[in-house]
């Protein structure tokens, strides 16, 4: 059942109002001054507010409580209704958010009429607002490493032009993450981005796509993402006769002007392959490719931005971690897993975090998580694994591998950074020198 909020000054109209959609099975309530009116809204939680402009004996006339119910909540409509209606009050009212005014006398039907789309458009706006989110969560790029940090000015940049741009790196590195934060800053950002993987499409599907004929044009890609993001994953699946298809809707906007449309669209193109590498092959259109890259994006592997997991990981364990309970990883545990190399990159840091979370749900009290209680299968993944049979080495050569081996180790975690390393390992910089200096082992 809906609920509407009628304010009025005057209690018969109120009592008209109300009666009008309580036939209706709308559920009513009733404020005749600004004081009520905001105290019912914050109380009742309305799903349509009916206001009169012109309230006696007021603190707020009704444009002033418009505005403080959409400070409150935006996405509640209002219908202004007046006794003196005017054009510029009318254009006021629709400035200021209302969904629509009328005059009084009104005729019930059209109030009727008018209550019933209000309330379908809001919930309309809702449910788009909730598929945003479903399809384009909101979730931030985080990290410490160079990477991150360039790259969250890059998407500042990216976000402001129409350029096409191509994002490239292999499975679960935070690809598509990067063209929904672009989407979320550009001018397109109030709509649904158009998401379409090319890995999930057969070739009656991109016939569809990439049609030219008119009964099937407002299926095709370019038009269905005109004024918004068009985002398309596995670019580099497409077979090379809808590749030229593509080339030529890049290359000839005459023929969609000569439907009478002008697009205008950001389009990002992800591919987990090297598309260089694939054109050499013959699987891919140079020309496609240079059009394709106007901005050039290359993610990294998890592995080569060390810096970004113990950020990562402490993110994703308060979006997991609804209770009141602190998971937190050991020292010991945070050297294990920044030393993992991460072959599902992000998207396994991921899955890691969430299922450690769902291992742990049973504790009652703040937990330390240590290297024995890691919810996750190290196999042979480590990135500095000591392949030789230390029990065929004298201890002398036993213990000179394992320090090459633990040095290595530390300068690939801090990604060569000494003054780290020697705070971390406890060694003064001039005896670490000396010592990678005994090992050979160049800092480069």
């Amino acid at each position: 059942m809906f609920k509407v909020l009628i304010v009025d000054d005057e209690k018969d109209i109120c009592f008209l109002i109300s009666e009008i959609l309580k036939d209706e099975k709308y559920l009513t309530y009733s404020a005749f001054n600004s004081n009520e009116a905001i105290a019912h809204f914050n109380t009742y939680n309305p799903d349509l507010v009916i206001l009169d402009v012109w309230l006696s004996n007021s603190k707020l006339d009704g444009i002033e409580i418009l505005k403080e119910f959409k400070k409150i909540n935006s996405n509640v409509p209002v219908i202004i209704i007046s006794g003196h209606g005017t054009v510029d009050l009318a254009v006021s009212s629709i400035k200021n958010g209302a969904y629509d005014f009328i005059e009084k006398p009104f005729n019930s039907d059209k109030l009727l009429i008018l209550t019933k789309r209000a309330i379908e458009s809001s919930k309309l706006l809702d449910e788009n607002k909730n598929l945003k989110e479903l399809i384009s969560p909101d979730i931030d790029l985080v990290g410490n490493s160079n990477f991150i940090n360039s790259t969250k000015k890059s998407i500042t940049n990216f976000s402001k032009t129409n350029s096409r741009l191509l994002i490239e790196g292999q499975f679960g590195v935070g690809k598509k993450l990067i063209a929904n934060q672009i989407h979320k800053m550009s001018k397109y950002s109030d709509k649904i981005p158009i998401n379409i993987d090319f890995a999930k499409l057969n070739e009656s599907n991109l016939k569809v796509l990439f049609s030219e004929e008119i009964k099937n044009l407002n299926d095709n890609l370019f038009i269905r993402s005109n004024n918004n993001t068009l985002i398309l994953s596995n670019i580099d699946l497409i077979p090379l006769k809808f590749q030229k298809q593509f080339l030529f809707f890049i290359e000839n906007s005459e023929f969609f002007k000569s439907a009478n449309i002008n697009l205008e669209h950001k389009i990002i193109t992800i591919s987990e392959k090297k598309l260089e590498e694939e054109i050499v092959n013959g699987n891919f259109l140079s020309r496609l490719y240079e059009r394709l890259k106007i901005d050039h994006l290359v993610c990294p592997n998890l592995s080569e931005r060390v810096p970004d997991i113990l950020p990562i990981l402490n993110y994703y364990i308060s979006k997991f971690n609804s209770r009141n309970i602190e998971l937190i990883f050991s020292k010991s545990a945070i050297s294990k897993l920044e030393m993992f190399n991460w072959p599902g990159n992000v998207a396994q840091l991921v899955n890691f975090v969430e299922k450690t979370v769902i291992l742990n749900q049973t504790a009652t009290e703040d937990l330390t998580l240590d290297v024995d209680n890691l919810a996750l299968e190290m196999g042979d993944y480590s990135k500095d694994q000591n392949n030789i049979n230390s029990y065929d080495l004298s201890l002398k050569e036993a213990r000179i591998e394992f320090e090459k081996e633990y040095l290595l180790s530390q300068i690939r975690r801090f990604n060569g950074n000494i003054s780290k390393v020697s705070e971390f390992t406890g060694m003064e910089r001039t005896a670490l020198y000396r010592k990678l200096k005994s090992l050979n082992i160049s800092v480069k």
